[in-house]
């Protein structure tokens, strides 16, 4: 495989003898593990508070949602200012972005994610103030909801374009991280949307617990899809499926996805049948809007376990892929390079970096 491998546990691949790694940059660890999740979270919230905003039959639940979303932003950038060591940098970060926002998945990262944090920072303002213009709520909306729709996949497009990490150059890539944002932050929602009996929050509670059961099909289709396309000619791909497979985080992860579709099953099923029974019931004289039927209380509760499963899932989802790849990576024997202001920067060492 070359002079400079190391060996893979429990694998013929590598040199079996104790050398000196070349690939030993620094990688991406918990810090960004964290800070891809909570741009998932506040992406994809954004995005739904964005739809229910157009639809405007959820007033009472994107005001309180709306602080959900920026606090998940502003989590964000802190995670990303925590592994970079230079937070006073991300300053003049966006401005430098713009330069290099044609070659550079990264540079498109900052500006998605800066505008991800503005937009859901104004569209919480109005919120908060209950400010009644449409048109401002729901163009700040809209554009929010692009941003966090931007925001979520651009690291799986960021990835999948690391040609030189195994595991990572997968085109399924950004369809799994679309996925697990719409599964981890539909389960944020759901928790937001407990408390209360207004009609509004009452049928965002249904509406989400809908979302929930259509989301978990997402991602284990995406998971499956990604774990499809891997391409087992590079031998390190095969190295960095085999270290997947090997982790109980994973598990954990298939795991708990299963069990959040069992329960939203049962609650996609509760609210069905609830307004099959009611409609069976009415008159046919009655006239007007249908009212909204919220899901029996014990389903309701049972669906916070499955909230709780998707947010713990989701970042699983994230983590595992990212960790999985670097594995491989430092067992690779050519350390792979990307152009960054025309200098060949080693994958994992960064600007910002202290």
């Amino acid at each position: 495989m070359g002079l400079f491998t190391s060996p893979a546990s429990n694998t013929s691949f590598g040199i079996q003898a104790p050398i000196i790694q070349i690939n030993q940059y620094p990688l991406w660890g918990e810090y960004v593990a964290l800070a891809l999740y909570f741009t998932e979270i506040a992406g994809m919230l954004m995005a739904i508070i964005g739809l229910m905003e157009i639809s405007g039959k959820f007033t009472a639940f994107v005001r309180r949602a709306s602080v959900g979303a920026f606090i998940a932003s502003v989590l964000a950038l802190l995670f990303f200012d925590l592994d970079l060591g230079k937070p006073a940098s991300a300053i003049l970060a966006p401005a430098e972005a713009f330069i290099y926002f044609a070659f550079s998945w990264m540079a498109r990262g900052i500006i998605f994610v800066g505008g991800l944090l503005l937009f859901s920072f104004l569209y919480m303002i109005l919120s908060l103030l209950n400010v009644k213009n449409r048109w401002v709520r729901g163009i700040i909306a809209i554009i929010g909801m692009f941003a966090g729709i931007f925001s979520t996949t651009y690291s799986g497009f960021e990835l999948a374009a690391t040609t030189g990490i195994p595991f990572w150059n997968n085109g399924g890539l950004p369809a799994l991280y679309l996925a697990d944002g719409i599964f981890a932050s539909t389960g944020l929602a759901y928790l937001i949307a407990l408390v209360g009996n207004g009609e509004d929050i009452i049928r965002a509670r249904v509406t989400l617990t809908k979302l929930m059961f259509y989301s978990t099909i997402g991602i284990l289709a995406t998971w499956f899809l990604f774990l499809a396309s891997v391409n087992y000619l590079n031998v390190f791909n095969q190295v960095a499926y085999g270290y997947l497979l090997s982790q109980i985080t994973f598990y954990v992860d298939m795991a708990l996805t299963a069990i959040t579709l069992i329960i939203s099953g049962i609650g996609y099923m509760s609210t069905t049948r609830l307004l099959l029974v009611f409609r069976q019931k009415m008159p046919e004289s009655a006239v007007g809007q249908t009212p909204i039927i919220d899901i029996p209380n014990l389903i309701k509760y049972i669906m916070i376990a499955a909230a709780v499963f998707a947010l713990v899932a989701g970042f699983l989802t994230r983590a595992d892929v990212l960790f999985a790849g670097q594995y491989a990576y430092q067992l690779s024997p050519i350390t792979p390079f990307q152009s960054v202001s025309n200098q060949p920067i080693p994958i994992g060492s960064f600007g910002w970096r202290g």
